[in-house]
């Protein structure tokens, strides 16, 4: 499996506190069936954020050494989850956005009370700019709660619909979960990842929400939601044709 959002960059954010706990939550994704893993820490899409790339890609790459000093077999991609703001557009014209794998997917989040037209036109203003957005864990924002045919919107303006695996085993209550089984029975979504914060709580253990999918899903469409797309995705290629159930 390849997982495309997971945060655990040491001591960044609200993921790996440090180096240790990076390193185990990346032995868990691996033992779980994980080959490759995006390291997305949450970045504020404005201006003042700038200064914070430099000292990212540096935890970026003592975590990458660590990971090789450790014999760990698993490729970390660098990334971030960018929270997108009005000014997030700025930064998009002017080429400064960090993407997942040095692609030009970059992955997209937003307040949870975003109204749906803000979110839907800063995504297209990204677009117009060269990026292609990949919205994170639309199923969570309370306006694809309230319609979630927002999301097939954004599957035909050709955004990646990226679902969260706790969504889907229900971790965020019972509208987060119909709504994904919504966008997953509509088959409008290409990635599930874990979204993973630490080695007790939200972690990267993927094998309990492919064994989930494969209950519910055809097992063709679980391998293109856990490897095939979030695999093309870290190479910069385009996602696999949707996939009617």
């Amino acid at each position: 499996m390849t997982d495309i959002h997971c945060h655990i960059l040491p001591g960044f954010d609200d993921g790996a506190a440090d180096m240790a706990e990076a390193l185990n939550m990346i032995r868990m994704s691996q033992a779980s069936g994980v080959t490759d893993l995006a390291v997305t820490p949450h970045f504020m899409g404005e201006r003042q954020s700038l200064g914070l790339l430099n000292r990212m890609y540096v935890r970026y790459e003592r975590l990458t050494h660590a990971v090789r000093t450790e014999g760990i077999p698993i490729r970390l991609y660098p990334g971030a989850e960018i929270l997108c703001l009005p000014q997030t557009v700025e930064l998009a014209r002017e080429h400064l956005l960090p993407t997942l794998g040095n692609s030009s997917y970059v992955l997209c989040e937003f307040y949870f009370d975003t109204p749906f037209e803000e979110m839907d036109a800063i995504l297209d203003e990204i677009a117009a700019c060269g990026y292609q957005p990949v919205v994170a864990h639309p199923e969570r924002y309370e306006a694809i709660q309230n319609d979630p045919r927002g999301v097939d919107l954004w599957f035909r303006k050709g955004f990646v619909i990226q679902l969260n695996k706790g969504s889907i085993l229900g971790a965020f209550g019972y509208r987060v979960q119909k709504t994904a089984e919504w966008i997953l029975g509509g088959g409008l979504a290409h990635v599930v990842a874990s979204d993973a914060h630490s080695i007790s709580r939200r972690t990267t253990d993927m094998q309990p929400v492919r064994e989930h999918l494969l209950q519910k899903y055809p097992a063709e469409y679980v391998q293109i939601l856990t490897q095939y797309n979030p695999a093309r995705l870290l190479r910069g290629l385009e996602m696999f044709p949707d996939f009617r159930l």
